[in-house]
């Protein structure tokens, strides 16, 4: 890593020119007591009024740069502040000092006539020099400027004043040296430049040129209109006050709410401004929307999403709008459409036109622009839009192309040539277009399909054949009568040709395709054959119905079989047992979960609840094993003392680590009669013998694995497995140690979509129903080497089709309806040991601090002491590192980072954070998911240990703090790159004024004081435009001053919200009682 050259330029590029300007008024008035710069450390001490600020900066580049001042504005806004500029500054000017006495003769400081003098370039240029003749510059601005700048020209003076008075800066001699300011240094550069290298003393320049001149006037004190009146030029951009109307058109009118004749508008490249009397300030708004100071601007319908999504959060911030309406009223979503298919031709030659329908709206594939009509108004309601799905319109016409169709032509019209081509065509795909499309036929190619062909359709027949099996029988012919065997079918299979002459002379046609999928199917239900039957398990009752309505193939079947079959499919209407007290807790979607999996029980099955993370997996898997409970419970004697479960085993639930405290919760607060029991810790071993008393146990992964003999002789319900990724190999010692305890029920949860991940169901399911995906060697040939090395299409529908009627998966767009917009969620984490001993010394210590601060100046005055005595604990909370603990032998110090005293070291080496843990369990689940994700710390030293992690890993991922220089160009990375899943974001920093839709999912690693700046963050994602619904976790470690934040929070809510900023208004807001508890 290069050494960052510090420089006044380098310091005006971090912090900004006004930061810069304090921090040389600090020098100037000798408030910068000492500086050093030891790289990458610069660090010193800055005295303000009364207050003393240690600061400095942590410079490791150019773009990351940590401020360490114990200021305000660094600590609460993560801003680069004036007091460490100064410090920077200070270093500096010793530097320049010490070069000058070295430089001078016998080391004395050297004389002022003897100062460098920057010699004026050829033109003519005005020489400076540090030691010359001070000179003030005038700006002289045409009294008519407004009428000026609405013609694109103004005229300026320039005008010096000097020892010898005032007069424009192009009559001073060009080989006096002369000394300026440091601003009136910037805007002659600027004035230079745009007089072609002249210094000027009279300029008449385009608008654009005016801007650039004017960034440099901000704030200047001697602008004027003619010689005597004076004008302010702001930093402060103007917020217009904007009127923004929906009409019942569906079309949004913006206009200005005051006159627009009292404003007039300089256009520059980078900063347009606004004059308004004697007043110029920027204009905050998009050059789209400059239009509105001459007059109304109307967007219409197909403009009002892109406006809404992209430019109205710029609007918001930059101007005052009144509106008569809300953002979360305006629905945008994909629209799937009808597809049409017009085929025209003969049996030698057929044409085809595509066309997509969105409601009335009609486009032919093929020609019409993917950019035509992107947004698409629902005519019948003023704020509800949908997209095109460009994807299904490139599906829908690759099918034809795979057919052997070419084009288009001139009309959008594709062509197959040959008679075996069109053959094939009318065999195999034509009757599942039927299916799915609108599909026309002209009326030459009807009469003629309908002469000459005949389609071969296989007949079934099942019976039932006991409990567990039926039989299947299966028999070819055409619509005409003619009959085809076994082999002749096989034949035609062989031979490839899905066509054959028919006694008759017509041709009959054959799908031979789905013909070989049904051979493979019934392959996999390993049936036995006897008598031209073949005999099934009911457990394939679904997928082989599944198969044959896939195909369209009727079948003979009695009702109760037809029935059980449509309940494994997922097809036939599940009711949910009665939930009490959850009745108005879980949603529609989540009752129907639970009548899922009490299907699953009654008929044997095991089964995969899948669902979208963030759609209560937990919460559906205990209302049903409540029920369970339930059905026990209401058989005993109600006037015995007798347990609940004297007919039952207890359920098992075996999650990460990371999780059992959160099922522990979870059962608290949804199921709280439920005795819990979590086999947790070292002092689990002393608990099994009260496993019977409990209804329901919680463990781990990792125990199971250690504690599998303890298990051995213990008999469950049903155990259910959180997270599937664990087993996902079956030779690990975790699939081996959950598959050898015994239940009667066997239950997965997980929110991966298992179909991207074919090598890990057959383990899976080898633990939910044993020998129902065959032996392992058998799937990997059959499924596992068809799919994962050929992309075998027809192997993963079957495969799919397989697994249904055990896995439940429904994604939050499926269940939009029954959603709130936002899911936020608390997601418990626990203490390392290493940080829990370290949290119980801190609290001691911090503790004893506050009680006797608070002892010899009130509650009030130790409001630091509180605030820094909380701040450590909730640091230890997120990772020991932000500590920065050193190894010691038992010596209590700190780092030497500027910590706090007081802080105890360790003796070995740590496992600094078991949030970190949750956070990696959560995140794989998160990617995994393909979701995208927004992690937000207040904490920028956290922020670096997850990029370190992320880079570790290979994750690729944005990263945005105070010290990002280039935010815009960070969120334009993040929104239009989908590849890359994580965004590091600074609460302070990026919690407001970001539109960041791309992402779906958010994370805060540590909870703020006010719930409104987390709600502020969240809704960087969840903003119009954003089509999905936003799920939001809070991080909080258990029994810690996190727990206690949350509670008091809950309690507290509005006022928090309505008070408060940050921490130390947080902590003002504390009484006494309140602090005590914090630190309890």
């Amino acid at each position: 890593m290069s050494e960052v050259q510090l420089t006044d330029q380098f310091f005006q590029e971090i912090a900004g020119w006004e930061a810069v300007k304090q921090a040389r008024a600090y020098i100037t008035m000798g408030k910068v007591l000492s500086s050093n710069w030891t790289p990458p450390i610069l660090k010193g001490v800055v005295q303000a009024g009364e207050t003393s600020y240690r600061a400095g900066l942590v410079i490791k580049s150019s773009s990351d740069i940590e401020n360490m001042c114990s200021c305000r504005e660094s600590r609460e806004w993560g801003k680069i502040c004036a007091h460490s500029v100064g410090v920077g500054l200070h270093h500096l000017n010793r530097g320049k000092e010490e070069s000058a006495v070295s430089s001078a003769p016998g080391g004395r400081t050297p004389a002022k006539t003897g100062a460098t003098i920057k010699p004026a370039p050829a033109g003519k240029r005005l020489t400076r020099s540090d030691s010359g003749e001070p000179v003030e510059i005038f700006v002289i601005l045409p009294p008519n400027l407004a009428q000026a700048a609405a013609r694109g020209k103004v005229m300026l003076v320039l005008e010096g004043k000097w020892s010898r008075g005032r007069a424009p800066l192009n009559t001073l001699p060009l080989q006096q040296p002369f000394h300026f300011s440091p601003e009136d240094a910037a805007l002659l550069e600027v004035a230079e430049e745009v007089a072609d290298g002249d210094t000027p003393g009279m300029m008449q320049i385009e608008n654009r040129d005016f801007s650039r001149i004017l960034s440099k006037l901000v704030e200047h004190p001697r602008v004027t209109f003619g010689r005597t009146t004076d004008v302010e030029i702001s930093r402060e951009p103007l917020r217009l006050a904007l009127k923004a109307t929906l009409e019942s058109s569906g079309e949004i009118l913006l206009s200005l709410k005051t006159n627009p004749q009292s404003l007039a508008l300089i256009s520059g490249d980078k900063t347009s401004w606004v004059i308004s009397g004697t007043k110029i300030q920027p204009l905050g708004l998009s050059r789209a929307y400059f239009q509105v100071l001459q007059g109304p601007v109307r967007l219409t319908r197909n403009q009002v999403p892109q406006f809404l999504g992209q430019e109205w959060p710029q609007l918001q911030a930059s101007c005052d709008i009144e509106t008569n309406f809300r953002i979360e009223d305006f629905l945008l979503e994909p629209q799937a459409p009808k597809f049409i298919l017009a085929l025209a031709g003969g049996m030698a030659q057929l044409h085809a036109q595509l066309q997509c329908a969105y409601g009335p709206r009609i486009m032919t594939v093929g020609v019409t622009s993917k950019d035509e009509s992107l947004w698409l108004p629902d005519p019948t309601d003023s704020k509800r839009y949908s997209t095109r799905a460009l994807g299904a319109e490139q599906a829908a016409l690759n099918r034809l192309l795979k057919y052997g169709f070419n084009g288009p032509d001139a009309q959008g019209r594709y062509q197959l040539l040959g008679q075996n081509q069109v053959l094939t065509f009318f065999a195999r795909e034509f009757p599942k277009l039927e299916k799915e499309w609108e599909v026309t036929l002209e009326e030459r190619l009807q009469y003629s399909t309908a002469k000459n062909l005949e389609r071969v359709e296989p007949r079934f027949e099942i019976t039932s054949s006991g409990i567990q099996w039926f039989d299947l029988g299966v028999v070819f012919d055409t619509s005409g009568g003619e009959k085809f065997s076994q082999a002749d079918i096989q034949r035609l299979i062989l031979s490839g040709q899905s066509h054959t002459r028919l006694k008759n002379g017509k041709f009959a046609l054959i799908d031979t395709g789905a013909v070989e999928e049904l051979q493979e199917v019934l392959l996999d239900c390993s049936p036995d054959q006897a008598g031209g039957k073949y005999r099934i398990n009911n457990t394939q009752a679904g997928f082989l119905e599944s198969t044959l309505r896939q195909q369209g193939w009727r079948a003979q079947a009695p009702t109760q079989w037809r029935e059980r079959a449509l309940s494994q499919s997922g097809e036939a209407k599940l009711e949910c047992p009665p939930l009490g007290d959850l009745e108005k807790v879980l949603r529609p979607y989540q009752k129907h979960g639970v009548a899922w999996l009490h299907f699953l029980r009654a008929n044997k099955f095991g089964g995969i609840l899948a669902d979208e993370m963030g759609l209560g997996k937990t919460l559906q898997t205990l209302a049903f094993l409540n029920g369970v409970v339930e059905r026990w419970s209401n058989g005993k004697n109600q006037h015995s003392n007798t347990p609940a479960l004297q007919h039952s085993a207890p359920a098992l639930i075996v999650c990460p680590t990371s999780l059992v405290f959160n099922w522990v919760n979870e059962v608290k607060k949804f199921t709280p009669h439920l005795r819990v029991l979590a086999l947790h810790g070292p002092e689990r071993h002393g608990r099994f013998s009260e496993i019977p008393n409990h209804d329901l146990i919680v463990t781990s992964y990792a125990l199971v694995r250690r504690d599998a003999e303890k298990y051995s002789g213990i008999e469950f319900d049903t155990v259910v497995l959180d997270e599937a990724q664990h087993i996902k190999n079956r030779q690990t010692q975790n699939a081996q140690a959950v598959k050898a305890i015994w239940a009667e029920h066997r239950l997965v949860l997980t929110g991966t979509p298992l179909e991207n991940s074919v090598l890990d169901l057959w383990s899976i399911f080898d633990f939910l129903m044993p020998g129902y995906l065959g032996s392992a060697q058998d799937f990997r040939e059959r499924y596992e080497l068809p799919i994962v090395k050929e992309k075998n299409a027809e192997a993963q529908g079957r495969l799919a089709r397989r697994l249904r009627p055990f896995i439940l998966r429904r994604l939050k767009v499926d269940v939009a309806k029954d959603l709130p917009a936002k899911i936020e969620q608390v997601s418990f984490c626990e203490l390392t040991d290493d940080q829990r001993t370290v949290y119980n010394q801190i609290l001691q210590l911090s503790r004893k601090e506050v009680l006797d601060a608070v002892g010899a100046q009130g509650v009030a005055k130790s409001k630091m002491v509180i605030l820094t005595a909380l701040l450590r604990l909730r640091q230890i909370c997120c990772d020991l590192r932000l500590l920065k603990l050193e190894r010691s032998d038992g010596v209590m110090e700190s780092g030497s980072d500027g910590e706090e005293p007081n802080t105890p070291a360790l003796q070995h080496s740590i496992t600094p954070s078991g949030k970190l843990d949750t956070f990696s369990e959560l995140l794989d689940e998160i990617i995994d998911g393909g979701h995208r994700v927004l992690v937000f710390s207040q904490f920028t030293t956290m922020l670096g240990l997850l990029r370190e992690k992320l880079d570790a890993e290979g994750t690729e991922f944005c990263y945005l703090d105070g010290s990002t220089t280039n935010r815009g160009a960070v969120v334009e990375r993040f929104q239009k790159t989908s590849s890359i899943p994580v965004f590091l974001i600074s609460l302070k920093a990026g919690g407001v004024g970001l539109n960041l839709t791309g992402a779906d999912t958010v994370v805060h690693f540590d909870p703020w004081w006010n719930p409104a700046v987390e709600d502020q963050a969240t809704d960087r994602a969840h903003r119009i435009g954003q089509s999905k619904v936003v799920t939001s976790y809070k991080l909080i470690t258990r029994d810690t001053v996190e727990e206690k934040i949350l509670n008091l929070q809950t309690r507290k809510r509005e006022l928090i919200k309505a008070t408060l900023a940050g921490e130390a208004e947080f902590a003002a807001a504390l009484s006494w009682e309140e602090i005590q508890e914090l630190l309890a």
